[in-house]
């Protein structure tokens, strides 16, 4: 997905500055200059948010686990998570951490339309959870 989504914001970025430019040489009649600007303005846009697709991650560490989603990236304690829930049949289209303060997080770098990949990446997380969760009473 990461590689992907690099090669998508190259290609996006540069179709549009390739068109914006075209559009004003061919002396469109409509096109000006302020559309040429306007139209990088969107591509960068577009480049940008492919970008952060590419950045999306759950990176597990000996304190924690980061994880980078879309718009939010959060550094959570093991002892702040509870549990993980990920629907076998696919009615969440990622897993979602239990926190302790009562609210969830999505993992979005563990996708359901990955299939059996998914299921065993969310095993692994389960697992690495379960090993270096230690709550206060332990």
């Amino acid at each position: 997905m990461r590689i992907i989504s690099i090669v998508g914001a190259i290609a996006v970025f540069v179709g549009f500055s390739v068109l914006s430019v075209a559009l004003l040489i061919v002396d469109w009649k409509p096109w000006t200059g302020l559309d040429m600007i306007w139209m990088n303005v969107l591509g960068i846009v577009f480049a940008a948010a492919l970008l952060r697709i590419a950045d999306i991650q759950a990176r597990p560490s000996e304190t924690g686990l980061v994880v980078k989603n879309m718009v939010r990236t959060r550094t959570l304690e093991w002892g702040q998570i509870l549990g993980v829930t990920f629907s076998p049949e696919g009615d969440d289209p990622w897993p979602i951490l239990d926190l302790t303060d009562g609210t969830t997080t999505p993992v979005m770098a563990i996708q359901h339309a990955d299939g059996a990949r998914a299921h065993e990446e969310c095993a692994r997380l389960r697992q690495l959870i379960a090993e270096w969760t230690r709550f206060k009473e332990d």
